[in-house]
C-alpha cells in the first residue's frame, strides 16, 4: 500500500502594522520583518507542498497592512491558504478597517475560496488529492475580542459537509483553539482565549466522527501547544510575531488505512525573552517536535511514541 510524504507549514499571529503603530512590548519591532524571514525560510524548504495562515494576519485590521501582506506573500513559491483571526476584521463598521465581506473578497484574489452558507469565514477546498483543508470563523463581537465561539450554522454545515469527503484527510484551521483536554479547559489563563467549552466539545464529536483528522491547527495564545485526544491533534502554533518569532514545519505519512505526523517549530530570529516569558513561550518539549500516529475511523487508536508522552 503506498504512502505519500506531504510537508507543509504553519505560521500565525503576524500582526502586520504601520512601522509608526502601537505594539506590546514584547511584539517584534517590526512585524514586516519577522514575515519576510519567515517567507525566506519556507523557500528554502524541501519538497514544500503549501502554507497556512492561521490568523492575526494583521493587528488593526487595517487595508494597507493587508497589501503590505499580499505583496509579501507573493515571494512564496508554493500555494498558501488563509483563516480569519479576532485582529483580522472589525464588526464595527469603522471606516477604513476590513469587515468579513472585505476579508472574504481579499483572500479570493490569492487563492480559489468558494465560501459555507453560514454567514462567516468558513471554507472547505482540497489543496492535493485526498487532503482536504477546512477553516472555521471563531471571531465574536467587538473587535478584537479575543474569545472564540462556533454557532449552530457551522457546527452543523461541518457535520454534513464531512460526510461527503470521508476518504479525504482533514486539516482544520480555527484561530482561537478549541481545547477539549480537561486541563487546558480549566485553564484561568486562557479561559477568556479559546472557543467556549460546549462549543469545542461539539467540534470535537464531529471530527472524531469522520476519523481522518490530520490536526486542528490555531494560533491566537502566542504560546505553542500540542495534545491529542481521541486520535485527533490539536496543536496551537508559536507566534511569528513574538515573544518568540518562530513557525511550524510538518510532515504528513498518510495512505488509505493509517498516518504519522510529524511537527517541528522553527524559531526564526533568535530573541532573549525574559524569565517571566521564557518558561511560557518556549513550551515543552512536546509543544516543539514530535510524531503522532493518526486514528482511522473504524480501527484501534495507535499508543503516542514514548517520545511525546
Amino acid at each position: 500500500m503506498a504512502t505519500e510524504r506531504i510537508r507543509f507549514a504553519q505560521v500565525s499571529d503576524i500582526h502586520l502594522m504601520p512601522e509608526t503603530g502601537c505594539r506590546c512590548w514584547w511584539m517584534s519591532e517590526s512585524p514586516r520583518r519577522q514575515l519576510e524571514a519567515a517567507i525566506a525560510h519556507l523557500n528554502q524548504v524541501p519538497d514544500l507542498r503549501f502554507v497556512v495562515f492561521t490568523g492575526d494576519l494583521v493587528d488593526q485590521a487595517d487595508p494597507p497592512s493587508f497589501q503590505c501582506f499580499q505583496e509579501i506573500l507573493s515571494q512564496l513559491r508554493v500555494p498558501y491558504y488563509l483563516s480569519l483571526g479576532n485582529h483580522d476584521i472589525d464588526t464595527l463598521g469603522r471606516k477604513g478597517r476590513f469587515n468579513r465581506d472585505q476579508f472574504v473578497r481579499w483572500c479570493q484574489d490569492q487563492f480559489p475560496l468558494q465560501l459555507a452558507p453560514t454567514g462567516y469565514v468558513d471554507y472547505s477546498l482540497a489543496p492535493l488529492p485526498g487532503i482536504r483543508l477546512i477553516a472555521l470563523d471563531a471571531s465574536l463581537g467587538r473587535f478584537p475580542l479575543p474569545q472564540g465561539v462556533l454557532r449552530p450554522a457551522q457546527l452543523h454545515w461541518l457535520s454534513e459537509h464531512l460526510q461527503s469527503v470521508p476518504e479525504e484527510w482533514l486539516i482544520l484551521l480555527i484561530h482561537q483553539p478549541p481545547f477539549t483536554s480537561a486541563r487546558q479547559m480549566d485553564s484561568v489563563l486562557f479561559r477568556k482565549y479559546r472557543v467556549l467549552t460546549e462549543q469545542a466539545l461539539a467540534l470535537h464529536d464531529i471530527l472524531a466522527s469522520h476519523g481522518r483528522v490530520v490536526a486542528v491547527l490555531s494560533g491566537h495564545l502566542h504560546v505553542p501547544k500540542m495534545y491529542v485526544r481521541d486520535g485527533i491533534p490539536y496543536l496551537t502554533a508559536p507566534p511569528l510575531v513574538g515573544p518568540i518569532s518562530a513557525l511550524r514545519v510538518f510532515e504528513l505519512d498518510v495512505n488509505p488505512r493509517r498516518g504519522i505526523l510529524r511537527y517541528h517549530w522553527v524559531n526564526l530570529l533568535e530573541l532573549d525573552p525574559s524569565p517571566l516569558w521564557h518558561g511560557l513561550v518556549m513550551g515543552t518539549r512536546r509543544d516543539r517536535w514530535g510524531e503522532i500516529p493518526l486514528r482511522v475511523k473504524g480501527s484501534q487508536s495507535l499508543p503516542l511514541p514514548a517520545a511525546i508522552r
